[in-house]
């Protein structure tokens, strides 16, 4: 940790010291800059693990060896894959027009090719062409993933996925380092890591790579092999049909007979009763991947009760003995109420938000959309998801994807005081136990609180903090901040489009200079944010950071 920052957190203990005679002193009398003791850790998107089938993700791909290492996921064209593909049984006789221009498509690609194996990243090229653009536009993702699952091969033995932290493009490497280390001073020796990957779609694709990745960071890695399907097979005692379960509960198909080595290892935890009480006794910290917050909490609270599994992890959280991350909508499932689960933030100001489940991916496609949803409705679950941060609303890739407004809207329909949005490449390292927190990353954490509105208005304080800031999360407010010194920022392009885009964090240094009033105007909407003499700012050029600024979004009357 660098002197500069070592200021800053002994700048928030001090404040924390201060504000706070209450706290246990004994409990906290080892906090320092050195040793935080941090034991949450959000991240604004999901982590992007340099890795041989993720070379995307690196700065050099030259350490990569084609011969030695798995490289990509293949496709089989053969006439066996294409039927299993596009079998009746798993398509809706409503779709059939689409399917049959599918397998004509299909046929074509076998002749275009000229083989029958083909690598994911030549296949999806040529699908996504402008010979077949027209057709893939007309498919939900469902049926998209559908047909790549089931013509995917299964892994071929002999060749793995090898991961390169040091290669990082972004600060995914950091990140899962600094967890590591998290649970390290918790532990006091080399640590154990779970990685939990039931909130995404398909719960195997990315063990290998988190796995790995914590591996390298120096941890001992784990995957608890516990998704949607495993809890229902548990709850029925029907671990013998998880591939039936899994197209039924989440969309993925032979997932046996691709990755036979997982399936087995997830048998076995699902005839175990008690295999996740081994695991997590052991565990001194819990990772849970992206994917979807809804399919996270269905894993965990199938009911609407913590499953076993949820109540241990819980219990040595809360005793300190366990380090929690999440990254993407795994960190937006660790809140304790008000789980953001799907939407747009046009929908969040023009209809506002619904406590119901979220609308399946693409359902206006296939008909599937439930009844007064569409794919872009504000949905959230009110009794939250993995119940770690009990300390307000938490939304992730707020800055790039303009979510501030339906992160705004969600906090104010449910009369929650505090709402955290955290940026993508960017994290947010906690202590629970007294609240400090510190930002990490390329972007900005963007903190809402007192949020109160209308149907057609919303209004609420804001802070704006960057890499290095610093402060604690007292009750339903931030306080005790300090801002860390920022360098200049000249982005490549900007937008005044807030709502689904750039436009607040494009346009955040005009609140800060001038008549220091940001105001953003999107059609009929309109956002405005500014500054007033309570507000404490930080002037890096391009992106300052301001803390106690006022904000309002509302719709103009015509």
């Amino acid at each position: 940790m660098s002197s500069m920052l070592k200021a800053v957190f002994a700048a928030v203990i001090m404040g924390f010291a201060v504000t706070s005679p209450h706290v246990n002193a004994q409990a906290e009398s080892d906090v320092s800059a050195e040793n935080p003791r941090w034991n949450l850790m959000l991240t604004g998107s999901e982590l992007q693990i340099c890795s041989s089938m993720n070379s995307d993700y690196c700065n050099s791909t030259s350490w990569i060896e084609a011969n030695d290492m798995r490289t990509a996921r293949l496709f089989q064209l053969t006439d066996v894959r294409r039927r299993e593909a596009l079998r009746q049984a798993i398509w809706p006789r409503s779709r059939n027009g689409v399917r049959e221009e599918l397998d004509v498509a299909l046929r074509e690609m076998v002749d275009y090719f000229g083989r029958g194996v083909v690598p994911e990243y030549r296949f999806v090229e040529r699908l996504r062409s402008r010979a077949y653009l027209e057709l893939v536009m007309r498919l939900s993702e469902a049926e998209y993933e559908r047909v790549l699952d089931n013509l995917e091969m299964p892994r071929l033995e002999g060749l793995d996925e090898v991961v390169n932290l040091a290669e990082s493009k972004d600060n995914s490497g950091a990140f899962i380092t600094e967890f590591v280390q998290m649970a390290e001073r918790i532990k006091g020796a080399k640590p154990t890591i779970l990685v939990v990957t039931a909130g995404e779609r398909d719960s195997f694709r990315s063990v290998d790579s988190h796995i790995q990745a914590f591996a390298e960071a120096g941890a001992n890695a784990r995957w608890l092999p516990l998704d949607i399907a495993v809890t229902q097979a548990q709850r029925n005692d029907t671990c013998g049909e998880l591939e039936p379960l899994r197209r039924e509960l989440s969309g993925t198909y032979d997932r046996d007979r691709v990755n036979p080595n997982r399936h087995a290892e997830q048998l076995a935890f699902c005839n175990n009763d008690g295999a996740a009480a081994e695991l997590l006794a052991n565990a001194d910290g819990v990772f849970f991947t992206g994917g979807s917050a809804n399919r996270l909490r269905d894993t965990l609270l199938p009911t609407g009760e913590p499953i076993a599994a949820l109540q241990a992890l819980r219990s040595r959280f809360n005793e300190g003995k366990l380090a929690v991350g999440g990254a993407g909508e795994g960190a937006q499932a660790l809140v304790s109420a008000n789980m953001i689960t799907n939407g747009h933030s046009r929908e969040a100001i023009s209809v506002g938000s619904r406590a119901a489940a979220a609308p399946p991916v693409g359902c206006d496609f296939d008909d599937s959309c439930p009844r007064g949803l569409n794919p872009n409705s504000l949905t959230y679950e009110p009794l939250g998801g993995v119940g770690v941060f009990r300390a307000g609303i938490v939304d992730t890739d707020v800055g790039h994807r303009g979510r501030e407004v339906r992160m705004l809207r969600v906090a104010a329909d449910t009369n929650t005081p505090l709402a955290m949005g955290i940026d993508r490449d960017t994290a947010v390292f906690m202590n629970s136990r007294n609240g400090v927190f510190a930002v990490r990353g390329a972007n900005s954490v963007f903190f809402v609180e007192s949020a109160q509105g209308t149907e057609s208005m919303i209004a609420a304080t804001f802070h704006y903090l960057r890499n290095g800031s610093m402060g604690r999360l007292a009750g339903s407010r931030v306080a005790n901040v300090v801002m860390a010194e920022q360098p200049e920022y000249f982005p490549e392009s900007s937008t005044n489009r807030f709502l689904g885009d750039t436009g607040v964090a494009d346009n955040i240094d005009v609140a800060c200079r001038g008549p220091k009033q940001l105001r953003l105007l999107q059609e009929r909407y309109v956002l405005m944010m500014q500054t007033t003499e309570n507000s404490e700012l930080e002037l890096s050029r391009g992106r300052c950071q301001i803390f106690n600024g006022v904000m309002g979004v509302a719709i103009e009357e015509p």
